[in-house]
């Protein structure tokens, strides 16, 4: 799933904001290509001719006229929020969704861990 968001600079130039949602990739294994399931949010801002200006979510910015920016692509409220939209929209795929449940299903998991193994910990100091 991969959106675009595009507006014009001041100065002109083509703006352009692409959110993608990744769900495989090939890795190189010596020798062979295979291919893995993974659930990534790729997020690149580049401006034409000057090319990647920064990678990742947006950040607040206090500046006179800027909401926000990726990297040193600054950005009105208007292209902010569509932005924002846009990986709102993503990440309420499926996919997205069943990531973040897994990632739970795992934290619990590694506490309850972590909670077994001090409890063990404490009888064994009770103990000796």
């Amino acid at each position: 799933m991969k959106k675009e968001i595009t507006w014009k600079t001041g100065a002109g130039k083509e703006a352009k904001v692409t959110v993608d949602l990744i769900t495989s990739k090939v890795n190189y294994c010596d020798g062979d290509n295979v291919t893995v399931k993974c659930c990534d949010l790729v997020i690149t801002a580049q401006v034409d001719g000057m090319g990647i200006l920064g990678m990742g979510r947006p950040q607040s910015v206090s500046a006179k006229g800027i909401s926000g920016a990726i990297g040193k692509l600054g950005m009105v409220k208007e292209n902010l929020d569509r932005v924002n939209a846009a990986i709102a929209e993503i990440e309420a795929s499926p996919e997205w969704i069943a990531k973040i449940e897994n990632q739970k299903a795992a934290m619990k998991a590694e506490q309850e861990v972590y909670a077994h193994q001090r409890r063990m910990a404490k009888t064994m100091r009770e103990q000796g």
